[in-house]
């Protein structure tokens, strides 16, 4: 989407052109300006949540390990960790390397396979976890303060149908295979999407 395709006034959402469709082919104007504001949603809500996680050496995504392996009675492969991030077996493994170094995590043998070796949170990885909590919890009930309870409600089982079909869709080979096969697809759904 051209930058200047779209209006953005504080406090409300980001809308598009009434002519989007007829100018952008296979476009839909409410498909178009709920994906650009969930990508800002996401942006917003992304740095704030690193604002508050920067005093303890930590990121959301880092946050988020320490909290999938504090969840967990046993250690963890990283392909488990990667799987329940949705994030690719690199970004894992720089996620990985950057806690150990802290000394938040370490990497220990894997009980049946030699070869493998299991993600286990260290007791400094749960002191830092704890000390996290106090700031993040409530800055979480702060920032979807602005929704009533009904509309939270509402919210993640909207959230939800909508993984579930982007899920559905990652797993179909032949999605995958169709978009491979049109050149400038992915191009034009990247200006399209980025733009927002």
């Amino acid at each position: 989407m051209e930058p200047h395709d779209h209006q953005v006034a504080e406090g409300t959402p980001i809308r598009v052109e009434p002519g989007h469709a007829a100018r952008y082919p296979g476009a839909d104007r409410l498909a178009t300006e709920c994906v650009i504001n969930l990508i800002r949603a996401e942006s917003l809500l992304a740095a704030e949540l690193n604002n508050r996680f920067r005093p303890f050496g930590l990121t959301g995504s880092t946050f988020n390990v320490l909290m999938i392996l504090d969840g967990e009675a046993e250690p963890l492969s990283p392909h488990e960790i990667g799987e329940r991030l949705l994030v690719t077996r690199g970004t894992v493994t720089g996620l990985l390397d950057t806690l150990q170094r802290q000394g938040l995590v370490e990497r220990v043998p894997h009980p049946g396979d030699r070869r493998m070796l299991l993600i286990e949170l260290t007791d400094k990885g749960r002191t830092v976890l704890r000390e996290t909590w106090p700031a993040h919890f409530p800055a979480q009930t702060e920032m979807l303060s602005v929704l009533s309870d009904t509309e939270k409600e509402t919210l993640v089982r909207l959230l939800g149908k909508l993984e579930s079909h982007l899920e559905a869709r990652a797993r179909d080979p032949g999605r995958r295979d169709q978009a491979a096969e049109r050149p400038g697809a992915r191009r034009r759904g990247m200006d399209q999407e980025g733009g927002g």
